[in-house]
Formats: C-alpha cells, structure tokens, sequence
C-alpha cells in the first residue's frame, strides 16, 4: 500500500518511513493470503478515497461505483483490510510520539512543549518554589474510568498480538541496530501480522460482563500496572531536573486514580447485579496480588546482600523471625544458602504472605499498609547501610 496523498513536516520524517515500511508489509500479507484481487480492492479504494478528499470529482465517482453493489464477503474482508492498516499506522504514530519524546530528552535544552519539565520550568520562572509546586500537584486528580462496551471488547489473543507488535515497533528504534537485525525484526513484524489476519477477532459467542471485565482488566493488569511507576519516576525526574537535588527522594502525591463501571453498572443492565459485582472485586484482587507475588519473586532474585558482606539492622532480623512464625510455609521455600542473605529472605517471606492473601488464608495481609510497611523497611535498611540507589 504505497504512501501517495499522505504528507508529513520534516520533524515526522522517520513516522512517514513507519508509514511506509508498515503499509508495505501490510500490502504483502493482503496479497500472501487475499490474493491479488483483494489488493487490488484495497489499493483501488484507497486511491479513490485520497483523490475524493483531495476535491478530485472523477475519483468521487470512481469510490461510488467501486463499492456500490460490493458482494458482502468481498466488503468484509475489504474492511478487515483497512482496519488492519489504519491499526498499524496508529501504533507506529504512538511509537513516533516515544520517539518525539527521547528526541526532547536527549537535547536537555529544550523540554518537551507541554511535557513536565516544561510545565515545572515555567512555574519556577514565576517564583514557584519547590514545595508550591508539590503542593499544586497535590490538588491535581486524574481519574479515568473504564466503562463496559461490548462491542469494544477485543480478545485478549488480538490485544497481545498488538502489544508484540508495538514492542518491534519500539525496537526500531535502536539506533545500534545492525541490517540484519533490522530484518529480522521486519521479518517478525511481517510473520505478527499474518497471525493476525488468521485470527479471528471476535468471539462468536456473545459477550458476557466476565468477558467485558477480562478486556478492561487487560489494560489495568497489563498496561496501566507498568506504566504507573514510570509516570511518577519522570515527575520526580523532571522535579530534579528543574529544582536540583532538593526534589530528590520527595514524597509525591497522587496524582492518578482509576475506577471502572465493569461489572457493577446496574443501570439498566439486567445481567449486572451483587454477585458480579462480588466476582469482578474478587477478580482485581486476584491479578493484582499475583503481580505482587511475581515482582517479590524477582526482586528477592536482586537483593543477595550478604550478612558477612554489609550489615543488617536488628528490625529486619525482627522481622524475619516474626514471619518464621507467622508464615512458615516460607520456610520450606529457601534453601538453606539463603539463611546469610537476611533480605532475599524477607522478600521470599513477603512472597510467600501474598500467597496467603491470593488464597485468603491464615498469615494474609490485612491492609495494603501491611505491605508497604515491609517494603518501607527493607528500602530503609538499605540506604543505612551504603545502598544509595534504590
């Protein structure tokens, strides 16, 4: 699908290069599994849609006659056609905007307009200080909420498919990309594609409010989960990089919160009621606990601090015995190795008490405050024994 009647400015150039490369391949897998009458289709339609839009009357004409009559399974897969190009052009313009994004950090000159430090730079030209700012920030509530459109809910087969794709998209790039690496990551993108074109879209049965919950848990679980913490760490970043090591460390407020609608928006929906409500609260803390359990796993995989190699205060020795106590299944999880390294310890005793939570059985944290008092204590422990960066 070539890229005549789409312009860029300069600064796009390398998303009008995406653009192509990705129309491209996306021209390829149509005539691989559609055939040359299919590509023609889309191709014809598509130059008929530019030269309609440029105000071009015979190509206004053309648009009429071509789709006019169309038999249904010919228009249906002209459809999926355009739905998987204008997909892949969406994605590459979000990668560009990460492009866009590293431009602006590598030239510390010129922040992002709009972005953070722009933002910061300008409340402190007005005699902002550091603490106004925070406390600005602490007035400021983003609050998305999800709501439940079956139509909208995607399988999670196509929503992973997506991502993997955004991910070679990303490894694009790098610019230290050898030739044949880049073909081969061309090579994946084409070999994503094709999977996604034999894959069906849609279930054939019809949505329930599990499978509306499942699509907006997704994105919480999936998506949302790994980019909060960035969030926060560019504006602790871009705090820094306006008011200097001062902003270092500070607490910062909260600034983002979610809610859904998604299994408890009884409004005139007979299928919502108490016991979906009861499933979908079940259904969070289920996925975000075993995050939680998963993190702790690989964090205790980090943290091999030795006893012999740097010290260890008492409250952690506390802890550790405390939790011999109340969570003593985690003994049978370290191997005897582990006993001189006190916090992959602790952390295998967190893991092992969220598996408690995750069953909602004995030893289970309470409150969320449980955890973060563990977690508080071990980055504590750290810093007052050499560990600057944590």
């Amino acid at each position: 699908m070539a890229r005549k009647g789409i312009f860029f400015p300069l600064k796009d150039a390398a998303l009008r290069d995406d653009v192509h490369t990705l129309g491209a391949l996306v021209g390829e897998v149509l005539q691989d599994q559609g055939g040359d009458d299919l590509f023609g289709a889309v191709e014809g339609d598509r130059q008929a849609a530019i030269g309609r839009r440029l105000g071009e009357a015979e190509d206004t004409i053309e648009l009429v006659v071509r789709t006019r009559g169309r038999p249904a399974r010919e228009a249906r897969e002209v459809i999926r056609a355009f739905s998987a190009w204008f997909r892949v052009v969406n994605m590459a313009e979000k990668v560009h905007r990460v492009r866009r994004r590293r431009q602006y950090m590598h030239d510390s000159s010129t922040p992002q307009p709009g972005g953070m430090s722009d933002c910061f730079q300008k409340l402190k030209a007005r005699g902002v200080t550091l603490a106004q700012a925070l406390e600005l920030l602490g007035q400021v509530c983003i609050e998305p909420v999800f709501t439940p459109h079956p139509t909208e809910s995607t399988r999670r087969t196509i929503l992973r498919q997506q991502q993997r794709i955004a991910r070679l998209l990303l490894r694009r790039l790098d610019p230290s990309l050898t030739p044949p690496e880049q073909l081969a990551i061309t090579e994946h993108l084409r070999s994503e594609l094709t999977t996604a074109w034999q894959t069906a879209e849609n279930s054939r049965e019809r949505l329930t409010v599990a499978d509306e919950r499942e699509h907006v848990l997704f994105f919480l679980v999936e998506v949302v989960y790994e980019v909060i913490p960035a969030f926060y760490e560019a504006v602790e970043a871009s705090l820094i990089g306006v008011f200097g090591r001062e902003a270092r460390g500070v607490a910062l407020p909260d600034v983002l919160r979610f809610g859904s609608w998604v299994g408890g928006d009884m409004d005139g929906h007979p299928d919502v009621h108490a016991k979906t409500i009861r499933e979908s609260c079940a259904r969070h803390h289920q996925l975000i606990i075993n995050r939680y359990f998963t993190e702790a796993q690989e964090l205790g995989e980090k943290l091999s601090q030795s006893a012999s190699r740097v010290g260890v205060s008492a409250q952690v020795l506390q802890r550790i015995e405390q939790y011999k106590t109340l969570v003593p299944a985690a003994r049978a999880t370290a191997p005897a190795n582990h006993d001189q390294m006190p916090y992959r310890v602790l952390v295998g005793q967190i893991a092992e008490r969220l598996r408690a939570t995750y069953d909602h059985a004995s030893g289970q944290y309470e409150r969320a405050s449980q955890l973060i008092d563990d977690l508080e204590l071990i980055v504590q422990n750290l810093q007052q024994h050499r560990w600057q960066r944590t």
